[in-house]
């Protein structure tokens, strides 16, 4: 089954129309074998994603991503790096219009000093020490 994003890669040319971001992201991603590898996002853009990892696929290879602050994201891989590979980014243009949001508010959040990007504000308890006990009886303090 083919998934509905496929049919909104973007072209050639709207790939060029996005500013890539330098980011250091961690996350994991699933290549066509199902197998799962870690990795860090280099740079990225609505567009395209280039990421650092120990296994690359092949090109033409569909993958999907799940970055943290950024979730999950598909993909072609378009060539390999020398420390891993890049890959198109495939999603109809809410999700590309939402992802160059996070990515804008990713890259300014420390020069602007921007709170962080929550639907909800923070709790914080009054009292942070608590302690853990385990079934059999110990007891950790922990924050």
């Amino acid at each position: 089954m083919r998934s509905a994003a496929v049919d909104h890669a973007p072209s050639q040319a709207e790939r060029r129309n996005f500013q890539r971001v330098r980011v250091k992201i961690y996350g994991r991603f699933m290549l066509e074998d199902r197998t799962e590898h870690p990795c860090q996002v280099v740079d990225m853009s609505p567009g395209n994603v280039a990421l650092r990892t120990e296994r690359a696929g092949l090109a033409g290879e569909k993958v999907i991503a799940y970055i943290d602050h950024i979730g999950r994201i598909e993909g072609v891989i378009t060539r390999t790096l020398q420390d891993g590979f890049a890959m198109t980014v495939i999603a109809s243009e809410r999700k590309r219009d939402k992802l160059a949001a996070q990515l804008t508010w990713l890259a300014n959040k420390h020069e602007l000093d921007l709170p962080e990007d929550r639907r909800h504000e923070r709790v914080a308890p009054r009292n942070p020490t608590s302690v853990l006990q385990l079934a059999d009886g110990r007891q950790y303090q922990c924050r």
